[in-house]
């Protein structure tokens, strides 16, 4: 189901699993999906970057490495298995603000992976990894790879930390072979002194909005979101007195 917004954009809904206790129509939810959209992009309007954080010491903060998990393992493997499905076999994959885990599912079989980060030890430790390149984004955000060279760009669990994310993402697109797609992931978690302000107090809706607006800003096409949430959190995991339920998933992303 669909419904046309005034800025020629289109608002669709598709229902890709349902529970033994289905809303009763959905119609309604889509209007009000449209109704927070345009207040989610009026909002968003008077943003601008560079953005401003609380601290902009990359280089102190990522000198020491986190070899630690930010999602609990339910969302880890759905997270995985999303990507999944934008990576072919053969595939040339580059991993912006990358870490020691890899964001790819083990049945993938990409021809290599190039992954960019902040901390050479964490890097190191990502087996995915084909290439390793140390190189802060918010330092220098031109990319250090040629036109074309990937099929898929990922930034996950990121976004929120880049001052400049209109321009990195104008270089994923060029560093991207024409009709590659680039992904944009991010849960509820982050480091609360590197995120750019307003990211903390923007609403989930809202946080897709203002990548999806950076996306079309940097020139890509097809714009799509999807989210998860909902999902039991597993048992053993150490924040399940805290919620039962697992860390949301939303993404945003587009072609070259």
């Amino acid at each position: 189901m669909a419904v046309p917004l005034a800025d020629g954009a289109e608002l669709s809904a598709r229902v890709v699993a349902v529970s033994d206790q289905p809303a009763a129509g959905y119609l309604p939810i889509l209007f009000a999906l449209r109704a927070l959209r345009r207040a989610d992009l009026a909002a968003l309007d008077a943003l601008a970057e560079p953005y401003a954080r609380p601290d902009g010491d990359d280089a102190g903060f990522y000198a020491r490495e986190r070899l630690v998990d930010h999602l609990d393992t339910q969302a880890l493997d759905c997270w995985r298995a999303f990507t999944g499905r934008f990576v072919v076999d053969g595939a040339a994959v580059l991993d912006l603000m990358a870490s020691h885990d890899s964001h790819l599912p083990a049945e993938a079989r990409p021809a290599s992976v190039a992954g960019l980060g902040m901390n050479a030890a964490e890097l190191a430790a990502n087996p995915a990894l084909v290439e390793r390149v140390v190189h802060d984004l918010n330092a220098e955000a031109r990319l250090p790879w040629d036109d074309a060279r990937f099929d898929v760009v990922l930034c996950a669990l990121s976004i929120e930390y880049l001052t400049r994310p209109e321009a990195v993402l104008r270089e994923a697109r060029r560093v991207l072979k024409p009709g590659g797609a680039c992904l944009v992931t991010f849960s509820e978690r982050w480091f609360p002194p590197k995120a750019v302000l307003p990211w903390p107090t923007l609403t989930p809706g809202q946080r897709l909005a203002w990548v999806l607006r950076h996306l079309a800003r940097a020139g890509f096409a097809n714009l799509q979101t999807e989210s998860l949430r909902g999902l039991p959190r597993p048992a053993d995991d150490k924040y399940i007195r805290q919620t039962a339920l697992a860390d949301p998933l939303y993404a945003a992303w587009g072609s070259a």
